[in-house]
């Protein structure tokens, strides 16, 4: 099974570690046109995740939001596998015997901040899903704007399997991505959920081979990095925000968010572009 790329075209590291070793356990590097990659590495472990690893997505996300010459992320994995959840074993040493609430502390500090990372991230987010997203892993894919998958990709919610309630914001993204009951059919039983039934539920945007999955990634990465991009995270922020709203403080942020968003560059030559009847060209802020 041939891995996914890296990155895509004509790419340059623009991380302050670009010397680091090939056997790092994330890469990255950002394109000539402003995608950056953020790339899983343990696919011997089927990338699960460590703390290290964690950490360092989400120092890469916060970095893609400031800065600005990135425009849009692609999240993706080496190896078969894309997530295959936590790894535990991971983790840095304990200090003491634990005590209550230290489980909710790892939670809070741990999986929710890695899911909150890519849903607060300011540029618009891709999971290209190259194989098996479990657990943490699935919820990563969920969390991100728009999902890429294999068709050997799977997708499990295996917390049920060791007796667990689902954590990393599983019980939060699933039931506004299919529903409650589809949601629960999901988080109760455990099963693989193939691909191709990823996409027919809606969890999924596109369904490829594997050998196109990169492809198609660097593709819609492009599309985005060429946007408007204080748009599209604004628009990012009402569809979030809508889940929770009612339609008053909806309309009010929608309102509010196309205000900011006439103040920016872009917004002008968008308008100005559809009065000459040309192409725009968007600079991103």
């Amino acid at each position: 099974m041939s891995r996914v790329p890296v990155a895509g075209p004509a790419s340059v590291d623009r991380t302050p570690s670009a010397s680091a070793p090939v056997e790092s356990t994330v890469l990255h590097s950002t394109t000539a046109d402003g995608v950056s990659w953020i790339t899983l590495n343990r696919p011997e472990a089927m990338n699960a995740v460590t703390w290290e690893q964690r950490e360092r997505v989400i120092d890469l996300l916060a970095d893609a939001s400031a800065d600005p010459a990135v425009r849009a992320v692609v999240l993706t994995a080496t190896g078969r596998g894309f997530c295959a959840g936590a790894d535990l074993r991971g983790a840095p040493a304990r200090a003491r015997e634990r005590v209550a609430g230290d489980v909710a502390r790892t939670i809070r500090l741990g999986a929710q901040r890695l899911i909150a990372a890519v849903l607060d991230c300011e540029k618009p987010v891709i999971a290209a899903v190259n194989g098996t997203a479990a657990g943490i892993g699935a919820h990563l894919a969920f969390a991100c704007d728009l999902v890429l998958a294999a068709d050997t990709a799977k997708f499990i919610e295996v917390f049920v399997r060791r007796g667990l309630v689902p954590d990393g914001g599983g019980a939060y993204l699933l039931p506004r991505l299919v529903g409650p009951q589809r949601a629960k059919e999901l988080l109760f039983f455990g099963d693989a959920l193939s691909a191709a039934d990823a996409e027919r539920m809606g969890i999924v945007n596109r369904v490829v081979t594997e050998g196109e999955l990169a492809g198609l990634a660097t593709a819609w990465a492009g599309r985005l990095a060429s946007g408007p991009t204080r748009s599209l995270a604004l628009a990012k922020q009402l569809v979030n925000a809508s889940l929770d709203s009612d339609r008053a403080t909806a309309f009010a942020a929608e309102a509010a968010a196309q205000e900011i968003n006439m103040t920016t560059r872009d917004a002008g030559e968008g308008v100005a572009s559809f009065i000459e009847r040309r192409t725009p060209e968007y600079r991103g802020h």
